[in-house]
């Protein structure tokens, strides 16, 4: 009898585990969300790119764009956003996989829906979501051509 008690007390502790953890991985993403919400918006052309090990995350270099920002740092406070424009080149730092996107595909970024679409010439258009970066500080770091000593590993 005892045991069936403990099993059942564990069972709940473990489910309310369950749903605190669910329940500030919302919050996070909504506090991330509105501060994403800048109005940042860019389309350029793929010029290059290098593609981590790490869950197919890439650094995307564009020397041929447009966007509404002619300067922006990717470091803000304790947050790396996923684009950095500076001196008429720009970055983009987002999960793709080297097979999804190729020199010459283009990209559009707008950071109000938290997206950035993939119109590419080998597997069609596709689309995938921005968010801070985090895990990847220290790729980004070594391959950065615009702002490497922003990207500290914390």
């Amino acid at each position: 009898m005892k045991d069936r008690y403990r099993i059942l007390i564990l069972l709940v502790i473990f489910i309310i585990m369950v749903y605190q953890l669910q329940r500030r991985g919302k919050e996070e993403y909504q506090k991330d969300s509105l501060l994403l919400k800048n109005n940042f918006k860019m389309e350029g052309i793929v010029d290059s790119f290098y593609v981590s090990n790490n869950h197919c995350f890439a650094v995307i270099y564009l020397n041929v764009f447009q966007s509404n920002v002619k300067y922006f740092n990717p470091k803000k406070e304790n947050n790396y956003f996923p684009y950095a424009i500076n001196d008429g080149k720009a970055e983009i730092y987002t999960q793709v996989c080297a097979s999804q996107i190729d020199v010459g595909d283009s990209v559009l970024i707008d950071s109000n829906y938290r997206t950035v679409y993939f119109k590419t010439k080998s597997i069609g258009n596709h689309q995938g979501e921005i968010n801070f970066v985090q895990g990847d500080i220290g790729y980004i770091k070594e391959k950065s051509k615009l702002f490497p000593e922003n990207f500290i590993k914390k």
